[in-house]
């Protein structure tokens, strides 16, 4: 069992204890930041498994979908865009919190987002302790929806 705190600039500080390491699915075409993304999230508190493609993300869903307690999608990518690939986790009823990161997000392209209940995005480059506070606020937010992040 691990104790640790969270502490965000609008949130004030409480501490969460954890059973089982958060997972973590991390979605982008680009394998440095799939690489970077292992390293923000090292350690026993997270377990990250990463695709290379929306339709390889599909596939890992698809054989279990209530396993990963984040999901981590880039908005730019080839063949399926970040919008085409939420949209399809939406449309098999997972509920997982989704993270966007993306190099630019017009307005309208929030907005999509956003209808399909994305309210995290991020910027590159992002913070990456701004990125691993997020995650670990959507990880016990509601643990209600999580499988191992409570």
């Amino acid at each position: 069992m691990e104790l640790f705190s969270y502490a965000g600039t609008d949130v004030a500080a409480f501490i969460v204890i954890m059973d089982a390491p958060c997972r973590i699915l991390a979605v982008d075409n680009e394998p440095s930041v799939t690489l970077s993304l292992r390293f923000v999230f090292a350690g026993p508190r997270y377990e990250v498994t990463c695709a290379d493609s929306g339709h390889t993300a599909l596939a890992k869903l698809d054989v279990s979908s209530d396993f990963y307690d984040v999901i981590i999608v880039d908005h730019k990518m080839p063949n399926l865009t970040g919008v085409k690939l939420v949209e399809e986790i939406r449309k098999r009823g997972i509920i997982t919190d989704i993270i966007v990161v993306a190099a630019n997000l017009p307005p309208d392209v929030r907005n999509a987002y956003e209808q399909m209940d994305v309210h995290l995005m991020f910027l590159k480059p992002f913070d990456v302790v701004e990125l691993r506070s997020a995650v670990d606020h959507l990880a016990t937010a509601n643990p209600s929806n999580r499988g191992h992040c409570d």
